[in-house]
């Protein structure tokens, strides 16, 4: 009587294999986000986000200026993503030929970036604990593996995404500081920045929306990589923070573009 093979199962990786391979991964793209961080301020494509939410796609690190924001904002997640899945497959693949970069790019996103940005440090934690489930009981049983070439080129397309929007819109938010009331107007003082390594000439500049009145000065020149003020008179009266769209309409590079620059206003007590 003949015997019947079945396929073995393969190894899954033990809990301290998978616990390092996350942390490793989430290290190594942590890292590598720093440093591109730091190599896109060099060139005048990003700066400090200003009253962003980092729990929301459309607002960070881009402040939301419609569809091309968006699609940096995620060009910038994918590029973590990309690089933490790729750090955190190479560590597992020491010990263990078996693992899915497909599925450990799903795990990644759900069990990272989202409860982490959602619900702070526990929502880090328990997506950590689930992250380390799933590395050993789904993503160990398949195999499909991104190769560096691909892994190289998606990164620099997204890079591009990102160069793309970051170097056409180097207004950025700094600073908005009320000043003392007088009389019955209020005024507030918007500190913007120059995150371009050319000079920025705004054009014109809207506040669109009771309460507020035309921004002063409505042109003006932001040097390289310098900073200007504008001045906006509040009348009225208020309750609660409003976030407003300051729109402004400026030259780079010869090019006439414009962008909303976001500021949190005070406009009196909680409603």
């Amino acid at each position: 009587m003949g015997s019947v093979a079945y396929p073995s199962q393969p190894q899954l990786p033990g809990w301290l294999d998978a616990t390092l391979s996350l942390v490793v991964g989430w290290f190594v793209s942590a890292l590598a986000i720093f440093l591109l961080y730091i190599a896109a301020t060099l060139v005048g494509a990003i700066s400090q986000p200003y009253g962003s939410h980092a729990g929301v796609v459309n607002e960070w690190p881009y402040a939301d200026n419609g569809l091309w924001s968006l699609l940096a904002n995620l060009a910038v997640i994918s590029i973590a993503l990309v690089l933490a899945t790729v750090a955190t497959s190479w560590w597992l693949r020491r010990k263990h030929a078996r693992v899915s970069d497909g599925r450990l790019a799903v795990v990644l996103l759900f069990t990272g970036w989202i409860p982490l940005t959602a619900a702070g440090p526990a929502g880090g934690l328990v997506g950590f604990l689930v992250a380390l489930v799933l590395v050993r009981h789904w993503v160990a049983r398949h195999e499909d593996r991104l190769a560096p070439k691909y892994a190289a080129v998606l990164v620099a397309v997204l890079g591009t995404v990102v160069l793309s929007y970051g170097l056409l819109h180097p207004v950025w938010t700094m600073s908005v500081t009320p000043t003392l009331p007088g009389g019955k107007a209020r005024s507030v003082v918007v500190g913007i920045h120059n995150a371009a390594r050319v000079g920025v000439t705004i054009d014109r500049v809207e506040a669109p929306g009771l309460p507020y009145g035309g921004p002063r000065p409505a042109r003006l020149h932001l040097a390289p990589g310098g900073d200007g003020t504008m001045v906006l008179s509040v009348s009225g009266h208020g309750c609660g923070t409003d976030h407003l769209g300051i729109r402004t309409h400026y030259h780079v590079f010869g090019l006439a573009l414009s962008e909303t620059v976001p500021a949190l206003i005070r406009l009196g007590p909680s409603c």
